[in-house]
C-alpha cells in the first residue's frame, strides 16, 4: 500500500483522546485516524445508496408490520 502523508488540525480535546486510544490499544494515531476515515467512508457511501434508492421513483415499498410478519414469522 502507497502512503500519503497529511496534517490535520483537531481539537485539542479529541488529540488528547486520540493519544489515549492509541496507548490503550498499542496502536499509532495515524493507524487509528486513518481506521476512522475508512470506517466514515464506508457509512457514507452506504447512505449515499440508501438515499439514491429512497429517490427511486419505481421503488417498492413494504410496511413496517410486513417486515415484522417476514423476519419474525408473525
Amino acid at each position: 500500500m502507497v502512503y500519503k502523508q497529511m496534517l490535520v488540525r483537531v481539537p485539542k480535546n479529541l488529540a488528547t483522546r486520540l493519544e489515549r486510544a492509541g496507548k490503550d490499544l498499542h496502536q499509532s494515531q495515524s493507524h487509528i485516524v486513518a481506521e476512522a476515515i475508512r470506517f466514515y467512508l464506508a457509512e457514507r457511501a452506504d447512505l449515499d445508496i440508501a438515499l439514491e434508492r429512497l429517490r427511486d421513483p419505481n421503488a417498492e415499498w413494504i410496511s413496517h408490520d410486513q417486515v415484522k410478519r417476514e423476519l419474525l414469522g408473525d
